[in-house]
Parts: structure tokens; sequence; C-alpha cells
């Protein structure tokens, strides 16, 4: 009897482990949402300028959106491609050194330069009011984050 309440209590002590790791790995994931779209309209549908993930500034010419956020921390990362010009008058121009650049690369699209722990970007910084940018005019690619 005695070693049937031990198999019993270890059952219940490892399901309780079980249970607490798993939560603990879904709420982590929960905090992070990923999304791409093919163009600007597709975002627009989607709600996303209206949720504020995506810059003000996102040019109805954008596509290969990609963005993902934490809703925790109301922090973003998005990227995108762009044909003609962006319209950043709103933004104001700062060398990078002035950045608040993410800590580290939380996904594969994002460029290292942009990042804490440094690497070189060839574009323009820019400090917004809705978060940051950065711009290569050259490849017409565009970051944002908040």
């Amino acid at each position: 009897m005695e070693q049937r309440k031990k198999h019993i209590l270890i059952w219940i002590l490892l399901s309780v482990v079980s249970a607490v790791s798993a939560w603990i790995i879904v709420s982590g994931k929960m905090a992070y949402m990923e999304r791409e779209f093919a163009d600007f309209n597709t975002a627009k549908a989607a709600g996303e300028l209206e949720n504020g993930w995506l810059p003000s500034f996102l040019p109805e010419s954008a596509t290969f959106i990609k963005v993902i956020n934490n809703t925790d921390q109301k922090s973003s990362l998005a990227s995108f491609k762009f044909e003609g010009r962006v319209d950043l008058s709103a933004c104001k121009e700062a060398p990078l050194s002035e950045a608040v650049l993410p800590a580290e690369r939380v996904v594969l699209w994002w460029p290292d330069g942009l990042t804490g722990k440094g690497g070189s970007i060839a574009g323009t910084f820019y400090k917004c009011s809705d978060g940051q940018a950065f711009v290569d005019a050259e490849k017409k690619e565009a970051y944002f984050w908040k």
C-alpha cells in the first residue's frame, strides 16, 4: 500500500510540473503575434493600421509587409518594401546612434544592424511620433519599431 501511495504522489507531482511547464511555454508564445500581408490594402482590411502595429506613414505602395508585436509590452517590429518614396515628413531624421534599438533579433527578417548587438546597415534613421523607422531608399525597404 505504501508503494502505491508513492507512485500516486510521484504521478501527481509530475502532472503538476508538466502543467506548469506547458502554461509557461504557451503564455510566453501568446504574447507575440506575427503576421504577413501581401500589400497595403490587405493590411488595412485586417485592421492593422487602426491597431497601431504598423507605422502611420505606411505608403499605399507597400508590399511584403511583415509585423510582429508583443501585446504585453505594446511593442512592434514591422518591415515592408515600397515603390517610389515614403512620406516621412512627420518624422525627424536623426543619426542611427540616437535610436533605441531592439535588444536582439526576434525574427529572421529583422536585420542584425538594427539590434542592440550592432552590425552595419545602409540607410536613414527617423524618429516618428508613433515609433522609430529606418529606410533603405536604394533597396526600397523600410523597418519600423516601437
